[in-house]
């Protein structure tokens, strides 16, 4: 176990005072002959310094084994799941070794002299009494001021890790949200360039449109969420952009119920899905490609015809990708994505308002 502030030189001091003190008290109030002895007023103050010191130097020696075993006992029994069942064991395991080691030095004074000093032998227990009830106290609060130590700097790293993990999964989102690929703004410069010579008033109305979806996704891209009217309203203006510019090829039905789902979705996820669609499969004024968007129980169903156009390039599908890391960031769902025989289906899973 590591030291704590609570241990340190001044509290084993007070340690070795307070079992002298206490050690004194027991001894006067068990031990008549030695009270008598004592203050018989035959001892002269040399004979006093001696005893105290005597006993100071036992104090000192049974607090510091005391201090040593419980240290001991407490790293070496561990129930974490039983904490009384420990300190029973460990109180236990204390005072047994510390009565062995009065035992160790009763043996040794009596080989050392050859008379008898049953008072003294009778002393040690005492001091060896009272250093395992105080240091026990004393080791337990210890190792109890450790364990709120160490559970205060477990739950500051668990605060720090989690906020680490919410910045990480923020930048990861603002990642994500910075991928969304606003490429077909490029494609619809060049129809308004055209209008513009052809037709202003046409131009004027397809520049309001592209405007509206220019401004929605600058506008949401610091945001992670938005309500699905705001998302349908947006993907009716990008879908105007489409119209103008594959005219009958395209064709894509918005169920109108989708407005009055009060629910959540990630920004820009339909406009992804419908301009995958169109990017990977062919459109043709004769055989339009259609695309429908609605609700299935909990879900926003995007779902297309499945015409692929033939190309030597494969598909990165980042589009996907960029949704897929979304939901999970945001949710912890997973869009559900099908390819069937002549059909593609993307699910998106409405989220609640909180």
């Amino acid at each position: 176990m590591a030291k704590t502030k609570f241990d340190n030189i001044k509290n084993r001091v007070l340690l070795v005072v307070i079992v002298f003190l206490l050690s004194y008290l027991l001894t006067a109030l068990i031990d008549k002959e030695y009270t008598t002895w004592f203050f018989g007023g035959e001892l002269s103050f040399v004979d006093y310094m001696i005893d105290f010191g005597v006993s100071l130097l036992i104090s000192f020696v049974f607090v510091e084994l005391s201090v040593f075993y419980s240290s001991w006992s407490f790293r070496l029994v561990s129930f974490t799941d039983k904490p009384y069942l420990r300190l029973f064991i460990c109180a236990f395991l204390l005072l047994l070794f510390n009565n062995l080691t009065v035992w160790c030095f009763s043996l040794l004074i009596n080989i050392c002299f050859d008379e008898g000093l049953a008072f003294f032998h009778q002393g040690l227990y005492i001091f060896s009494v009272m250093a395992t009830f105080v240091s026990y106290i004393y080791t337990d609060a210890q190792y109890m001021e450790s364990s709120i130590l160490a559970e205060r700097q477990k739950k500051e790293l668990e605060i720090t890790l989690l906020k680490e993990k919410e910045h990480a999964a923020q930048m990861q989102l603002e990642v994500l949200k910075s991928q969304i690929d606003p490429h077909f703004m490029f494609n619809n410069f060049s129809i308004l360039s055209e209008l513009i010579v052809e037709d202003t008033a046409l131009a004027e109305k397809f520049l309001d449109n592209l405007s509206k979806v220019y401004r929605y996704v600058i506008q949401n891209l610091k945001r992670d969420t938005v309500s699905i009217e705001e998302e349908i309203a947006f993907l009716h203006s990008y879908i105007y952009l489409i119209k103008m510019r594959y005219e009958d090829a395209v064709c894509i039905d918005i169920d109108e119920t989708l407005k009055q789902i009060d629910g959540q979705i990630p920004p820009v996820c339909l406009q992804l899905l419908v301009e995958n669609a169109i990017k990977h499969n062919r459109t043709l004024a004769r055989h339009p490609l259609s695309i429908r968007v609605f609700r299935e129980e909990n879900d926003i169903v995007v779902e297309n015809d499945l015409r692929p156009i033939a190309s030597d390039f494969e598909s990165t599908g980042i589009g996907n990708k960029n949704i897929i890391g979304r939901y999970l960031l945001l949710c912890k769902k997973k869009p559900f994505i099908e390819q069937r025989e002549n059909t593609y289906i993307v699910k998106l899973p409405i989220i609640n308002n909180t």
